[in-house]
């Protein structure tokens, strides 16, 4: 198969962690029950390009809605989020690459739109964060990405970025060092770290959609990296 059916594979281990930390002050706050209800794409796509997110973003639209759902799972397939204009990046950096293969992933499954809650997370209830990102590198490395791209710089520093900055935890993520000056890869000017046992180019890169997202400069400079990258592989 070229997909891995996350609503059946994880359904129900993504809800015995909840369950696990259903009494962490941050599920269970006041306003903030929607927290209770996890989301994660239907599917991962294999030997794609992997665009990776920190987390789902809550819409207060669906506050009522959310209250009363266990766990969601949303479409990632282009014809069911032609609406959807977070995914529109993706889509025209795929196109731009030959119309590449690509799939998404946020590390955590917790709904907020403000990620400052993450890094809060990172000091008060690293455990539940570790959980998560145990559930999601276990679906990258399932999933065997050509070319995985972190489209969050707070993202980054689950992989290694900024390792210093959580130097006093005994657990740290992936383990990768990522030192600019000693595993910066000239050749393709990026990372590459081990997935599944092959040698992967990651790219670290600002967010593609929202305020805070890349001028079009930068934005052309990606397509163009990943591109070259994408292309070097065939």
């Amino acid at each position: 198969m070229n997909t891995l059916d996350l609503e059946k594979d994880y359904k129900d281990k993504v809800l015995d962690l909840w369950q696990k930390f259903k009494d962490i002050p941050v599920l269970n706050e006041n306003s903030c029950e929607y927290r209770k209800s996890p989301l994660l794409p239907k599917m991962v796509k294999k030997n794609a390009i992997l665009f990776i997110g920190m987390n789902p973003a809550f819409s207060k639209k669906r506050k009522d809605e959310i209250k009363e759902t266990e766990i969601e799972f949303y479409p990632i397939i282009s014809d069911e989020i032609k609406d959807i204009t977070y995914f529109e990046k993706f889509k025209d950096i795929a196109s731009y690459c030959g119309n590449a293969e690509w799939t998404h992933l946020d590390l955590f499954f917790l709904r907020e739109t403000n990620q400052d809650l993450i890094e809060e997370l990172s000091f008060k209830n690293v455990d539940f964060l570790q959980a998560q990102l145990d559930i999601s590198f276990e679906i990258i490395n399932k999933a065997t990405p050509k070319i995985i791209v972190v489209s969050n710089s707070l993202a980054s520093e689950f992989f290694g970025k900024k390792k210093q900055k959580h130097s006093f935890f005994d657990k740290i993520w992936l383990g990768f060092d990522l030192d600019f000056e000693k595993d910066f890869n000239t050749e393709i000017g990026t990372y590459k770290i081990q997935i599944a046992g092959k040698d992967t180019p990651i790219i670290f890169s600002g967010m593609l959609s929202g305020q805070r997202a890349l001028d079009l400069g930068s934005l052309e400079r990606l397509k163009w990296h990943i591109k070259r990258i994408s292309d070097s592989q065939l």
